[in-house]
């Protein structure tokens, strides 16, 4: 199996785990079974942003959403590099921020989608778009 294949096939599989754990996180807000967050006992789940807060009130979920969101604007800057259209470039930054590996994956993806599959992986992801 050919490097195109494996790497598309990753972002497949990252796409479908980011989906499950996400949706596993709606669906079954453990967090109320902990008595400082007994007060979201009850309720039908924890919002995005309420789990958000809560996550980062604590110093290893804080330390936890530098790092993917440092990793996020890390590749956003290559994406900056590659694409040339400052909207899309935009366009690209509000994804990362607001969907995390969801939007690396689907990146990915366009990328193996739009080049023919007998280029190689430099050609794939790093040649610089055109104007």
């Amino acid at each position: 199996m050919n490097s195109r294949r494996w790497i598309g096939l990753y972002a497949i599989f990252v796409l479908v785990a980011m989906t499950w754990v996400s949706w596993r996180a709606c669906m079954e807000p453990t967090i109320t079974s902990l008595p400082q967050y007994a007060h979201l006992a009850g309720k039908e789940g924890v919002h995005v942003f309420i789990g958000y807060i809560t996550v980062c009130s604590e110093p290893w979920g804080l330390a936890t959403m530098f790092d993917a969101y440092f990793g996020f604007l890390a590749f956003w800057l290559y994406i900056a590099w590659r694409e040339r259209s400052a909207l899309k470039i935009a366009a690209w930054l509000v994804a990362l921020l607001f969907l995390g590996n969801f939007a690396i994956a689907g990146y990915a993806l366009l990328c193996l989608w739009q080049t023919p599959s007998t280029a190689d992986l430099t050609q794939t992801f790093f040649t610089r778009r055109s104007a």
